[in-house]
């Protein structure tokens, strides 16, 4: 049945008013963390915390990556002293310091120039996990500290770097390098494109990571309907694709049965959704100006997996917030608790997608539970 047509001048006026009114309500709290107003503008794909508070207790996320800009409003007082990973020759600095920063715009290794979205990466991961709320950037979990750890530059990085950072965010000792004041509970890395199958010794380290009940997460990539690669197929490992706004598996996300989690990745159209426009996460970022300074925005751009994963990042650091003690086994066993069904793809018939929501469980039970 076709609903009636508004005829009345008024009541068209009345109509606009309140969609604008949602609209701004909708832009105020993301899409993908879920409504605060009842006025049931939540995502089917949302995770649901945009009403649940962090708990006592700090939670230290550690993000390997290409840098933080840590001077970004939004997540400013949230970022923690972390440390270059990237070893000489590759490392256009010259080697490992505690300067976390990204290569500047621009740079180049061997004459070809890196994306500039290198730069600001890490930042806009970090926005997602602890945005402050600052320039309309909300974080899941806004008491969360970031530890960055940096892994990418301008030239690719060795696997002994991806050894040494995984190491030193867990807090182990790296050679040469000072011991780690903040070893993270949640490690996340937001990138994919290793071996099809995981290595010995990158599996040696995660397990070693994985016995100290540190959580971590990675990317399943942005591999269009392929299956997962290193780290994301690594035992031990939280391996996330992405979801689009109503909660169908993203056509860019890597496909697989061994994926363990899906969260919102954003989408570049929306099909018959309310106030149907791009659908991207919201985003901690930087632009230049005419006179090629740097300035902080936030902006509707992320899209992928990697933004899926730093979500889950957040999530779990906002269930541990109420439940230190909480272990990735005790998770993985109760992940039904903290999911929804996904739909189903026809490419994968042995794919059993879950999404992760906070709809059946507040997390300060947790802080009650067995502990």
């Amino acid at each position: 049945m076709q609903p009636q047509k508004i005829i009345v001048t008024l009541g068209i006026i009345s109509a606009v008013c309140l969609l604008n009114t949602r609209a701004a309500l909708a832009e105020e709290t993301p899409w993908h963390l879920g409504s605060e107003n009842g006025l049931n503008l939540s995502a089917p794909s949302s995770l649901n915390t945009s009403t649940v508070s962090p708990g006592p207790h700090e939670i230290v996320v550690a993000i390997i990556d290409a840098g933080i800009l840590s001077n970004h409003p939004s997540i400013q007082d949230n970022v923690l002293s972390g440390y270059d990973m990237l070893s000489a020759p590759l490392n256009l600095r010259g080697g490992r310091s505690i300067d976390f920063s990204p290569d500047e715009r621009g740079s180049s290794c061997n004459g070809k120039t890196s994306p500039n979205l290198n730069r600001t990466h890490g930042t806009e991961l970090a926005s997602l996990i602890a945005g402050n709320g600052s320039y309309q950037v909300h974080g899941v979990n806004k008491s969360a500290k970031i530890l960055p750890v940096r892994l990418f530059g301008s030239c690719p990085f060795k696997r002994q770097d991806l050894l040494d950072a995984l190491a030193w965010a867990a807090g182990i000792p790296v050679a040469n390098t000072p011991i780690n004041s903040h070893p993270a509970q949640v490690i996340n890395m937001s990138f994919s494109g290793g071996a099809t199958k995981c290595s010995p010794e990158l599996q040696a380290m995660l397990d070693s990571i994985s016995s100290k009940g540190i959580f971590v997460v990675a990317a399943a990539g942005n591999r269009f309907g392929k299956s997962l690669l290193e780290p994301a197929n690594c035992k031990g490992v939280i391996s996330v694709g992405a979801i689009n706004f109503n909660n169908q598996i993203s056509n860019y996300s890597a496909l697989d049965p061994r994926t363990s989690i899906y969260a919102p990745g954003g989408e570049v159209n929306s099909q018959g959704v309310l106030f149907s426009r791009d659908r991207k996460l919201k985003v901690a970022s930087f632009e230049t100006n005419s006179e090629n300074k740097e300035l902080p925005i936030s902006a509707n751009k992320g899209v992928g997996t990697s933004y899926s994963s730093s979500l889950v990042s957040g999530f779990i650091s906002l269930l541990l917030s109420w439940n230190p003690k909480l272990t990735p086994e005790e998770l993985m066993n109760s992940l039904e608790l903290f999911s929804r069904e996904v739909e189903r793809s026809s490419k994968c018939p042995e794919c059993n997608p879950r999404g992760l929501t906070m709809i059946k469980i507040n997390p300060k039970q947790l802080a009650t539970k067995n502990h």
